[in-house]
């Protein structure tokens, strides 16, 4: 009984000795944290002698440097170094000492007495690194991981590690040849290390000095090592990454012959050209694999593709060839004439049509094949979709009664679904063309509660800005000037002169709509018209290649009209602009931020955000 008696004191006597050192601990590290440090060395010191533990051990290390008690420090440090000789962190932290206290020779040999005693392990050097880094001692952690890897003969040791001390130092040719000498084996494992550690060198790129460093030491690598896959790839994902897809084109070919996979990668490549506009590459690389033949992978995706991409192609571009139009459409008929009239052709049925009614001027064709088409499928939604088509091409032609009575019985056949949302809104928009504007206002406003974000957007765009300028209308009414503009005051000339222009533009008569627009700033040169009239200009010039014209007419939308309803639009597509055809990442990548942080509630935030990431290179494939 008495044993146990004993042990139950002494038990209890550990306990109180224990939640005194943690007390003791918990007040040493107020005071530390009040920046009372002379209290806390106190209490510090006298935990430290009962255990030296690192986690005291460096609150006790940087109050005595806070106070710029280093003899003390010194002595502390040896003591630990004594009791701890293995541990690197500690000789690190004495040379500190020395450095801190005035004596940059004494720790200039203190750092160069552990480097000359570096063990040969692997634990050793990251220790080292890791305990020079954690001082800004860059200088030292590179040499600790280099004579590591002399050590232990391993050439790419804490590789990411030493990219990263280059890339503090904005070392820019060091960081290229550790990533170089990376995959300079071609093992395919160190493959995306060596595009994480290029990707991060590119974010801070604005002038593109990196990027053309990187660029010119692959190619000059990649030539004098041929067999190199790995070099191959990293410059073709930076090409891609600047899309420079016609470079990458060459590349993607001479991967695949490497890999032997027959065109996948330069179909990989056309899809992504296409995504990204640049159709001449795109369709390059689709009549390179067409090439090849029938027994080539992708051979089929690709003859169905190139028809795509020349169509896309064809109707971004103003004015059109009238060559290249005319081939496009003899190519759609023969696809057609071999595949038939079904659903699996839908979509070259309706491009077809589209080809034929705007852009070589044979609606009728146009409309017959859309008839026959109606009258070959059975699926309701598909009819519908033809009919759209179908009132399309009969109000080009100026048909505006049988225009508006399609778009009707489409909207009457599917009111609740996305294709009856689209025949509403055409048909207000055909009210909008021909200066209906109460009636063309009364249907929008039913669509801006539309399921379909798009159509609801475009929806209540229009409905503000007939009702912006009927407001304007009103106010101006009493003003004499009014007679000066309008030889009926009743009538909005300026919305009437912008909604005519809106009909060219769907007619792809951009160079009329592009003087309709110019009438519409004349004549009210402070309306609310304005920035509308100047986006208009600013689409239609970036599909006739006036690029810098472009920029201009949406920056000034930018800062003179940035409180207003196309604002977001304008800041979008000056990042578009920027990313496909100006080839300015660095600005695109600023615009995007810009939708990002400006306009959050924009549709094009998340578009935005997916661009801004995919030039950053968050996507790696």
């Amino acid at each position: 009984m008495k044993k146990v008696l004993l042990l139950l004191l002494l038990v209890c006597s550990l306990g109180a000795v224990c939640a005194q050192q943690s007390d003791d601990e918990k007040l040493a590290m107020q005071y530390y944290k009040d920046k009372e440090y002379d209290k806390a060395i106190e209490l510090f010191e006298k935990i430290h002698a009962k255990k030296p533990s690192s986690y005291i051990y460096y609150y006790y290390y940087s109050s005595l440097l806070e106070l710029e008690r280093y003899s003390d420090a010194e002595k502390m440090v040896k003591k630990q170094v004594k009791n701890f000789p293995n541990v690197q962190r500690y000789k690190v932290d004495l040379g500190y000492v020395y450095e801190r206290s005035g004596d940059p020779a004494k720790a200039e040999k203190t750092y160069q007495e552990i480097l000359k005693n570096l063990q040969a392990k692997e634990y050793a050097v990251q220790e080292l690194y890791s305990a020079f880094y954690s001082r800004t001692k860059v200088d030292y952690a590179i040499e600790a991981i280099q004579k590591g890897r002399r050590l232990l003969n391993n050439p790419t040791l804490l590789s990411r590690e030493l990219i990263n001390l280059y890339q503090y130092q904005r070392q820019t040719d060091k960081v290229v040849d550790e990533v170089l000498f990376l995959v300079k084996d071609d093992d395919p494992k160190h493959l995306e290390q060596a595009q994480t550690a290029i990707q991060n060198l590119l974010q801070d790129d604005e002038d593109n000095q990196k990027y053309n460093t990187v660029k010119v030491s692959l190619q000059k690598i990649s030539q004098k090592n041929p067999g190199n896959l790995s070099y191959l790839t990293l410059l073709y994902w930076i090409n891609q990454l600047h899309k420079e897809y016609g470079e990458a084109l060459v590349l993607a070919k001479a991967i695949d012959k490497r890999t032997k996979t027959e065109g996948i990668k330069v179909y990989e490549l056309a899809c992504l050209a296409a995504d990204n506009r640049d159709f001449t590459t795109s369709i390059e690389a689709l009549e390179y694999i067409i090439a090849k033949g029938e027994s080539t992978h992708n051979y089929v995706f690709a003859k169905m593709k190139i028809l795509d991409v020349r169509y896309q192609q064809l109707i971004s571009t103003s004015p059109i060839k009238m060559v290249d139009a005319l081939n496009l459409e003899q190519d759609f008929k023969k696809v057609i004439e071999e595949n038939g009239l079904h659903s699996g052709t839908m979509d070259w049925i309706r491009k077809y049509a589209h080809l034929l009614a705007f852009y070589v001027n044979k609606p009728q064709e146009a409309i017959d094949l859309l008839n026959q088409a109606m009258n070959n499928t059975r699926d309701a939604k598909e009819k519908n979709q033809y009919k759209i088509d179908l009132a399309d091409v009969q109000l080009y032609m100026g048909n505006v009664w049988d225009a508006t009575l399609n778009y009707s019985q489409v909207d009457k056949d599917m009111p609740n679904d996305a294709l009856g949302n689209e025949a509403k809104f055409k048909n207000a928009k055909l009210s909008f063309y021909i200066g209906e504007f109460e009636w063309a206002k009364s249907q929008l406003d039913v669509l801006s509660a539309a399921t379909s974000k798009l159509v609801a957007n475009d929806a209540i765009y229009f409905s503000l800005l007939i009702s912006d300028n009927q407001e304007e209308e009103d106010e101006e009414e009493d003003e004499d000037t009014t007679y000066l503009l309008f030889n009926n005051p009743s009538t909005n000339l300026p919305l009437k002169k912008y909604a005519e222009a809106d009909f060219l533009i769907f007619q792809n008569k951009d160079d009329q709509a592009l003087v309709k627009l110019d009438s519409v700033i004349i004549l009210s040169p402070l309306g609310t018209l304005v920035d509308d009239a100047l986006y208009q200009k600013a689409l239609i010039l970036i599909k006739q290649k006036r690029y810098l014209e472009a920029e201009v007419l949406l920056k000034k939308i930018e800062d003179s009209h940035g409180e207003e309803l196309l604002a977001d639009d304008a800041v979008f597509k000056l990042a578009e602009l920027y990313e496909y055809y100006l080839k300015d990442i660095p600005k695109a990548m600023e615009y995007y931020l810009k939708v990002i942080q400006n306009y959050s509630s924009s549709l094009y935030v998340v578009e935005a955000r997916k661009h801004y990431r995919a030039l950053r290179g968050d996507t790696i494939e």
